[in-house]
């Protein structure tokens, strides 16, 4: 049985500079938007305990391509990130790798679920700050979200079974 509604994970590291954006902007945007939030530091099975049941799962996190003006934000969807090569991969283990091995036993999946990647400047320094780059655009980059955010709630595309 479904409960109720959307969750955000945020995934991250709160004492690793720009790596923190992602729990960041969950409880940021959680609060404001009165969604169900949670964090994680590391991607790992426990995210199946946060998704249970949920019917739309909205995932941030870091990730760090020069190639991307700092403050982007991408969307992926799961089957962006079945490769090792995809910009997110930082963790160890793949979120797809992670909703298969949920399938498998059984888990009640969500029917929406979209990563929200951020790009960083800094996602190693151990610090509680975030780096300039992104202290300067972390109101922008809030609101950004907030809107791909609701356009992804309210879109009509399921993108797992």
């Amino acid at each position: 049985m479904k409960d109720q509604g959307t969750v955000l994970v945020g995934i991250g590291n709160d004492v690793l500079s720009d790596d923190r954006i992602g729990p960041y902007l969950a409880r940021r945007l959680g609060k404001k938007l009165n969604v169900s939030f949670c964090i994680l530091p590391h991607i790992s099975l426990d995210l199946l305990d946060y998704v249970e049941n949920k019917d739309t799962v909205i995932i941030i996190d870091s990730f760090h391509r020069p190639d991307y003006p700092v403050g982007e934000i991408k969307q992926f969807q799961l089957s962006d990130l079945e490769s090792r090569d995809n910009p997110t991969y930082s963790h160890g283990v793949t979120i797809p790798i992670i909703f298969e091995m949920g399938k498998k036993i059984g888990s009640p999946l969500p029917e929406k679920t979209v990563v929200f990647g951020i790009n960083v400047s800094d996602n190693l320094t151990l610090s509680e700050d975030f780096s300039e780059k992104i202290q300067g655009k972390i109101d922008e980059i809030a609101r950004n979200l907030e809107i791909h955010m609701k356009n992804f709630a309210d879109s009509k595309v399921v993108t797992q079974k």
